[in-house]
């Protein structure tokens, strides 16, 4: 009777680490998506926000606020770069419209939109930067220390689209003939490091930019490197003490061996989806 109830209470222990591993691992979960819901949203669907501006934005216009007027957008062009906020997009093209109204215009700020693009500075293909050019509300391939609004996802002229043939002034006076269309961008607003930046840029910086196509702050580093280490010691933490419970446990209530592994396959799962779910977050902080 005495081994029977010291089995007992082993058996009371280790199912109560097992509801505290099931309790910690969920809010690790929440904690972690808490932080990149947001990062989540941005990367998968088009936000666009309402302002006023020219009647003469076209759809998939790069455009920048007005420093004179609040509220209001005009098209980007390369002195107006600085400001550059997002690209023109139809009402009916966006997931999440804030503050919609039939006489504004919709502005996506995130997501994966249609913009305008010109070969002025070479083809666009896709993995390439998308900067403003000298033309109003028209992309052009990146160079260094150019504005970008973000990565390319197809190729100017390719996948069935056209690009159409036009001619354009430049500010010495010499006329040109481009080529213009539309290409998917993934928005992502930055800048290009120059060539003096990219060799001040530590280890994790070049990692990073290789995996995304462009130049991650050392911001979106530090974060990023917090959530792996914390998700990291969970993991760990995680992982031995379900282990370990369940070794003393089998060991000591043998009878109980299947509902013991259960449990512990359970956790396994759980420890699978935090750590996919960290990556996942750790991902789009730095894209």
């Amino acid at each position: 009777m005495a081994a029977s109830a010291e089995q007992s209470g082993i058996i009371i222990i280790n199912m109560k680490s097992t509801r505290r591993l099931y309790v910690a691992t969920p809010l690790l979960l929440v904690g972690l998506l808490v932080g990149g819901i947001g990062l989540v949203t941005a990367a998968s669907a088009n936000i666009s926000h309402s302002y006023a501006g020219a009647k003469d934005i076209t759809t998939g216009s790069l455009v920048s606020l007005d420093s004179k007027i609040d509220n209001f957008v005009e098209p980007a062009n390369l002195t107006t770069a600085n400001k550059l906020v997002g690209i023109a997009v139809a009402i009916e093209d966006s997931l999440v419209a804030i503050d919609s109204a039939d006489n504004k215009i919709q502005i996506a700020t995130s997501g994966v939109v249609n913009a305008l693009v010109s070969d002025v500075n070479g083809t666009v293909k896709t993995g390439d930067q998308i900067a403003v050019s000298p033309f109003n509300g028209v992309g052009m391939k990146a160079e260094p220390g150019s504005r970008i609004v973000g990565l390319a996802q197809t190729t100017l002229g390719g996948n069935g689209t056209k690009a159409m043939p036009k001619e354009v002034t430049d500010k010495n006076g010499k006329k040109q003939i481009i080529n213009v269309g539309f290409v998917r961008v993934s928005i992502a607003i930055g800048s290009v490091p120059r060539a003096a930046d990219e060799a001040k840029q530590n280890v994790l910086q070049r990692i990073a930019k290789s995996l995304t196509g462009h130049y991650v702050s050392t911001t979106r580093l530090v974060i990023s490197s917090i959530i792996a280490i914390i998700a990291l010691l969970a993991l760990v933490t995680l992982i031995y003490t379900s282990v370990y419970g369940t070794i003393v446990a089998v060991g000591r209530n043998p009878l109980a061996k299947s509902s013991i592994f259960r449990a512990l396959w359970s956790v396994m799962g759980l420890v699978v989806i935090t750590s996919f779910v960290a990556i996942a977050t750790i991902y789009l902080i730095i894209r």
